[in-house]
């Protein structure tokens, strides 16, 4: 199944019982009185799917606060479309309902919008294949995208426009609107958009573009000359006075970048000989502690020297004593038996005079070290004062530079601020040059199009084919010569053996209207295009009509003779035999022939308080 089927119409209310209105795949006719809402449904259809803003106000839909759409989308199933009465946006649950759901729902904008998917028209609109196509609205190639709002008038046909004069293919009443008309029925009847065409603005809006360039141009123009202020040096002249200043610039910078070339030579060598100096510096502290070490060592040399020599002196004391009468017994050095200890102090004191010469040793060893220890520092105490000469020798050099150098410096800085000066001046001239061409350009440049006229709607091979489809359609319906059917490329409506639609009787234009939007469909089904699925059609039956009942008055003599024919039965068989292919919703007030009971789904209202349905809404049913 393409495109879409209703299946009810349902309002709610917290006090009233649902008004339910259900339709079935096929034809379905809804007919009777005047005044019992029949109209009413075909707006509430178009109310669902966002075509409109809001419902007319009626006493009748007071009591309802909701209306609730369901339908079938092709092959995605079941669905319902849910909006309070007094408008805004809708919601969308999954399945039939008739009254709230369980869940929240998918909420969905009323109001199309090029920017986001999310509004019933876009939904609408992608199951039926035609989301984000683009139809050229005027001569200047100005497209919008298509919309439900465009595209449900040709599947919703209401009473006034169905009779009316004006070309079916002028769905909206405004005559600004007519290309977009056209293109539209284009677009049905071949499946092309015009996203591809090239928007170029009208005569006005190019006349009024040019004047506001040159606006623009002569603003930024105004303001250049209030930069360069008054009675400014013209080019020539500034672009003498830079060169020269760029000559005397470039002195002034190679005598400053020598001048800071020697000053940076002197800082490298002043860093290298204060890190000389603190090198030696630490050296020599170091060589201190050294030699306050060896003194330390050597006043332990000499105490040890000092009691080694008396140990050595002690022995040779004793030894010598021993040839002479014992001191403790008094026997004879011949008579003595015992040595007390003279070869315990012989061996002490060999001990301490070996000792003795070994500290002697060291000591010179010692002595020799710190001599040269002296020298050392002697050494670096020299190094050290020749380095801070040095340094104080760079200081007074950097110190003498300076002058110089901030004289150059000076110097530099206020030839680079009259070069700064004189490029923006230079780069004012420029601009101002430039802008001047440009508004020379401007003002030659043409306001007349260079393109082509657009082409507007279907090419006529394709409006034959339409026309032929058409014929094919009211000869199902035994129309009164409805070989001599035409559709007329210039007045684009149908023409009857030469007589166009508008020179006929209400009755004739609207069952006409009907052929046409039928003809569409059956075209889109035939050639696998695009469709809707569905059909309303609003009083196409209208010659039909009881004069004294109707207030839409007599019959025309035209009316009276398709009046007479069979064309109301035949009509109805047509649309019934299209149920496979199209869903069709007929409002009618009269009564639908009896041979057509048992193919369509009829609802009846009497606008008779009683057993049966009095109108749309059911509070007013008996």
């Amino acid at each position: 199944m393409n495109g879409i089927r209703l299946r009810h119409l349902v309002f709610t209310g917290p006090s009233v019982e649902p008004a339910k209105l259900e339709f079935a795949d096929g034809l379905n006719i809804v007919y009777g009185a005047s005044n019992t809402g029949k109209s009413f449904a075909s707006e509430a259809v178009l109310f669902m799917l966002g075509a409109v803003s809001k419902l007319t106000k009626i006493d009748e839909i007071k009591a309802y606060d909701a209306v609730w759409l369901g339908l079938t989308l092709g092959d995605q199933g079941d669905f319902t479309l849910y909006r309070a009465t007094k408008g805004g946006n809708l919601k969308l649950f999954p399945g039939l309902n008739i009254s709230r759901p369980i869940g929240k729902g998918e909420a969905l904008m009323a109001k199309h919008s090029a920017k986001a998917t999310n509004s019933v028209s876009y939904w609408i609109l992608e199951a039926l294949g035609l989301q984000d196509r683009w139809i050229v609205r005027n001569a200047s190639g100005e497209k919008e995208q298509l919309s439900i709002r465009v595209l449900a008038k040709f599947a919703v046909v209401g009473e006034d426009d169905i009779m009316s004069k004006r070309s079916p293919v002028y769905v909206s009443n405004s005559y600004t609107d007519r290309t977009l008309d056209q293109n539209l029925f284009k677009l049905l009847l071949t499946g092309q958009d015009d996203a591809a065409v090239v928007t170029v603005p009208a005569k006005p809006a190019r006349v009024a573009a040019k004047a506001a360039k040159l606006e623009l141009v002569d603003e930024m123009l105004a303001q250049i000359d209030r930069e360069m202020g008054d009675a400014p040096a013209d080019r020539t002249h500034v672009d003498a006075q830079l060169a020269e200043l760029e000559a005397s610039g470039a002195m002034t910078t190679a005598e400053l970048q020598a001048v800071q070339a020697k000053l940076d030579d002197h800082t490298a060598n002043r860093r290298n000989a204060v890190d000389r100096r603190q090198e030696l510096t630490a050296h020599a502290a170091e060589l201190d502690v050294t030699l306050e070490r060896f003194a330390k060592l050597q006043a332990i040399y000499n105490s040890d020297l000092d009691r080694l020599h008396s140990i050595e002196e002690s022995g040779s004391l004793l030894a010598a004593m021993t040839s002479r009468d014992c001191a403790i017994c008094g026997a004879p050095p011949g008579a003595q038996k015992h040595h007390h200890a003279a070869e315990e102090i012989l061996m002490a004191h060999t001990a301490a005079a070996a000792e003795a010469r070994k500290i002697e040793r060291e000591q010179h060893e010692l002595a020799h070290v710190i001599d040269s220890l002296h020298a050392e520092a002697l050494e670096l105490a020299t190094s050290i004062s020749s380095l801070k000469d040095q340094i104080e020798e760079l200081d007074q050099y950097a110190l003498d530079l300076r002058p110089t150098e901030a004289s150059l410096r000076s110097s530099f800085e206020n030839y680079t601020s009259q070069r700064s000066e004189l490029s923006k001046l230079i780069d004012l001239h420029l601009r101002r040059e430039m802008l001047t061409i440009r508004r020379a350009e401007i003002e030659a440049d043409s306001t007349k199009s260079e393109r082509a006229p657009l082409l507007v709607g279907p090419e006529s091979t394709v409006l034959f084919q339409f026309g032929e489809t058409i014929k094919a359609v009211l000869t199902e319906w035994g129309f009164p010569d409805a070989d001599k059917i035409q559709f007329d490329t210039e007045a684009k409506d149908i023409t009857v053996a030469g007589k166009t639609r508008d020179a006929n009787g209400k009755g004739v234009r609207a069952v006409l209207h009907a052929a046409f939007n039928v003809a569409i469909a059956v075209h889109c089904i035939e050639k696998g295009l695009p469709h809707p699925g569905f059909l309303v059609l609003d009083t196409p039956l209208l010659t039909y009509r009881e004069p004294l009942k109707s207030k839409h008055g007599d019959l025309s003599d035209d009316e009276k003779a398709l009046k007479a024919t069979s064309l109301a039965e035949k009509f109805y068989k047509h649309l019934a035999g299209l149920e496979e292919k199209l869903q069709v919703i007929v409002i009618e007030n009269s009564d639908p022939p009896a041979v057509i009971d048992d193919c369509a789904h009829i609802e009846v209202f009497t606008g008779l308080h009683g057993d049966e349905r009095y109108g749309l809404l059911s509070h007013h049913s008996g």
